[in-house]
């Protein structure tokens, strides 16, 4: 099972890389698209890579539900709800789809497109080998899941302040993004999908409202993308306790004291 995971992952991962270099080469007719949103007017450039990176969106989804079908427990019927697995790639190919094309320089674009692969096979190796919580080698696999999503996370929180885009499409940006993520690491607890979903779905909104607070004020790009840093790791932990019933005030001390500590230490550092 191990080999066929492996060629099913190397095949999404060469798709994608290709779809991203067409991205790239091909520069086809754009549009714009002009609404009304809150009482203020909204412009969306509908261009070829948009189209482009709904299909390899499209395309992650499918592999990473590859990736997931081969391992033994989705073959006995037991992993019914495989979408779960989704998030963290999903999450990945929106940010090299917000990141690559604002590369200065061919160099910077072939490093972030390295950079792309090399992190979407460990999310692949990561999602097969977190898909059954009792199999040795689950823990450190999760630790790394783990690690790469809250990178990916403080990576879009940075760029989100460095474009400085209207609220509405920043904090739009942040929420969806910021969803993914959560229901990768929340998928973790063993709780029901509904439930994870919800709370995953509770975490993007929060931060999305977040980001559009914290464009009102004046901060540098790091200050802002470290704050949303902040409040995701506290927001997806309070939900992961409050999921697996085990939310106390000394939980509730110990990330009160944990935020103020970090927060401290941006005021400092970061300002």
């Amino acid at each position: 099972m191990t080999v066929a995971y492996r060629d099913r992952a190397s095949v999404l991962i060469w798709a994608v890389l290709i779809g991203l270099v067409a991205e790239r080469l091909f520069i086809l007719p754009a549009a714009l698209l002009i609404g009304n949103v809150l009482g203020s007017e909204v412009t969306l450039p509908l261009t070829g890579g948009t189209v482009l990176g709904l299909l390899l969106i499209g395309m992650v989804i499918s592999g990473t539900d590859a990736v997931v079908r081969a391992h033994p427990r989705s073959q006995t019927g037991e992993l019914r709800y495989r979408w779960a697995f989704c998030g963290l790639p999903s999450a990945m190919i929106l940010v090299a789809l917000l990141l690559l094309p604002l590369a200065p320089s061919v160099l910077y674009w072939a490093t972030g497109l390295a950079l792309t692969g090399a992190s979407l096979g460990l999310a692949m190796t990561g999602i097969y080998h977190t898909a059954d919580p009792f199999a040795t080698g689950y823990r450190r696999a999760r630790l790394g899941l783990n690690a790469l999503t809250y990178a990916i996370a403080l990576i879009i929180f940075l760029v989100v302040y460095q474009t400085r885009v209207r609220s509405i499409l920043s904090a739009t940006e942040v929420m969806v993004l910021s969803g993914l993520l959560a229901l990768e690491l929340l998928r973790g607890s063993e709780r029901p999908l509904r439930l994870v979903a919800l709370y995953a779905g509770i975490a993007g909104l929060i931060l999305g409202e977040a980001t559009w607070a914290l464009n009102y004020w004046r901060l540098t790009s790091l200050t802002g993308g470290l704050l949303l840093l902040v409040l995701f790791y506290d927001v997806v932990g309070l939900a992961q306790h409050a999921i697996q019933g085990r939310m106390t005030r000394r939980v509730l001390f110990e990330f009160v004291l944990i935020s103020v500590a970090t927060l401290a230490l941006i005021w400092q550092f970061a300002s």
